[in-house]
């Protein structure tokens, strides 16, 4: 794992509100994660993976054009999905996390991550 990697998604996951981010590539490897020691990195990946493959089916079928990114809102928080040259970033967030913060700071995460992928 690349400690450039590392060291932007400690930086997702020090922004309030935030549990944990990981960076995971298409097939379900972790490139690097600063998840919570509660949360299983491999079960995300694997995880993550099914969500993008049936995000990408969904805007194909729907002739929405390429995914991007997506945002899943349950009880107890929202986790964050985008796409970045093939990879996928992820953050778990709590409920009261301002998403306008994260949004951006995940965009330029995404530019800052895309020469080391």
């Amino acid at each position: 794992m690349s400690e450039k990697i590392t060291e932007i998604l400690d930086s997702l996951k020090a922004i309030k509100g935030v549990h944990g981010a990981a960076l995971i590539e298409k097939f379900g490897l972790i490139k690097g994660s600063a998840l919570p020691g509660w949360v299983d990195p491999e079960a995300v990946a694997a995880m993550v993976t099914l969500i993008l493959k049936a995000s990408q089916r969904a805007t194909k079928e729907l002739e929405q054009g390429i995914f991007k990114d997506a945002i899943i809102e349950s009880e107890k928080g929202k986790i964050l999905f985008s796409e970045i040259e093939g990879n996928i970033i992820t953050v778990i967030t709590t409920t009261d996390a301002k998403l306008g913060i994260i949004n951006l700071k995940l965009q330029a995460a995404g530019t800052a991550l895309a020469p080391h992928l």
